[in-house]
């Protein structure tokens, strides 16, 4: 299997540019089906990182650019706590994308998750790695990170990109008092944004939800097209034998009295096909097929962002009420109203995920009570 990684990689390099995307599937198995075998030999992570970089320095296009940059997040969310040593690259790889022409929000957005997930994986890391970078601007990178990512909030869709933003906002303001200086100037704005990504989830998970009750609906129909399919096919030939005889007595009549039968009795075909909807692919994402472990909603420790939203919210409130009201002021009430909802979902997620746990584990259990031989009422 990993001979043809290295043969991948040597096609790559000659002439495979232009087929990037084609291999995008397999890199991604290859980081993700063994984890462990995948970094047991650093030469693998380095050659990954080495195409990627190919493609964000040659101006293949953007599209191959975007898959590019998901690799790299696939990379680091796949391997969080294990390859510290290559963040600061994937990271300024990302960043000096960022600093040619972009023409597309995607390719923007694509390169901003790789260092939210970045800051995801290690906050302080991360901003050990942006403090370390230098730009023209007097102004720090990781305060230009933080503003543009703010300023590109509704250019995330989908469920992953939404959720990874939704993680790494809870992680940017939980870093008490090594949070960047420049959150203080921005904090009017995070929690707008915040709600912004919420409702847009909720949009997500409601599409997702109807698909899947779209597909159940079909599979059903088709189970009951099969069998039923025996007895039409008899019924159709009976109906078609019906209606020869018909046309056969009609124009034996018709001969009779002395004209010609010209016109034809015909099955009424039915011609009303079904026409395909068109679906509104705004709450979905090219790239969200190649998964992460944030992706993975069926382990028992799968990360849930209302939750962890209401947990960090919550810390706030009492451990820094401070930066707390800082986040909060200003908030209208409708804003304020939709926060509270985003709460009470929290709650009925956990104990969703909490209802589904013990399900699994074979149910509730009841401590066994003995039931006495004999009884005595009274003294």
């Amino acid at each position: 299997m990993w001979q043809m990684m290295e043969l991948i990689y040597q096609v790559f390099k000659k002439d495979g540019i232009d087929y990037f995307i084609d291999i995008m599937p397999a890199l991604h198995n290859y980081v993700t089906v063994d984890t462990p075998a995948f970094l047991s030999n650093p030469n693998r992570l380095l050659a990954m990182f080495d195409m990627c970089k190919t493609m964000l320095t040659t101006n293949p296009g953007e599209d191959p650019e975007c898959h590019a940059a998901k690799l790299l997040e696939v990379i680091i969310l796949q391997c969080k706590g294990q390859i510290d040593s290559v963040i600061p690259m994937f990271v300024e790889l990302a960043l000096s994308r960022l600093t040619r022409e972009v023409q597309s929000s995607e390719l923007r957005t694509m390169c901003l998750q790789v260092v939210i997930a970045a800051l995801y994986y290690n906050p302080q890391l991360l901003l050990t790695v942006l403090e370390k970078m230098s730009q023209p601007s007097n102004e720090s990178i990781s305060s230009h990170f933080i503003k543009q990512w703010l300023h590109d909030t509704d250019c995330f869709l989908g469920i992953h990109d939404r959720k990874l933003c939704v993680l790494g906002l809870c992680t940017l303001i939980s870093l008490g008092d090594a949070k960047p200086p420049v959150l203080s100037e921005v904090a009017a704005k995070i929690i707008p944004n915040l709600i912004l990504l919420f409702d847009g989830l909720k949009r997500a998970y409601e599409s997702r939800a109807q698909e899947e009750e779209d597909e159940e609906e079909e599979e059903d129909e088709d189970d009951c097209e099969e069998a039923l399919s025996s007895d039409e096919d008899e019924v159709d030939e009976f109906a078609s034998n019906y209606l020869e005889q018909i046309a056969e007595i009609s124009k034996t009549k018709a001969a009779e009295a002395g004209f010609e039968m010209k016109a034809e009795i015909k099955d009424d075909e039915d011609s009303d096909d079904e026409e395909e909807e068109s679906v509104d692919d705004l709450n979905e994402t090219a790239l969200e097929g190649f998964t992460t472990p944030i992706d993975d909603e069926e382990e028992d420790s799968a990360v849930d962002e209302y939750v962890t939203f209401k947990e960090v919210f919550s810390a706030l409130s009492s451990q820094d009420p401070a930066w707390y009201a800082l986040l909060t002021t200003g908030l209208t009430t409708e804003q304020t109203k939709a926060l509270q909802e985003i709460v009470v979902t929290a709650d009925q997620r956990k104990a969703a995920k909490e209802s589904k746990i013990i399900e699994k584990r074979g149910g509730f259990a009841f401590p066994q009570q003995t039931v006495p031989t004999s009884f005595k009422f009274g003294s």
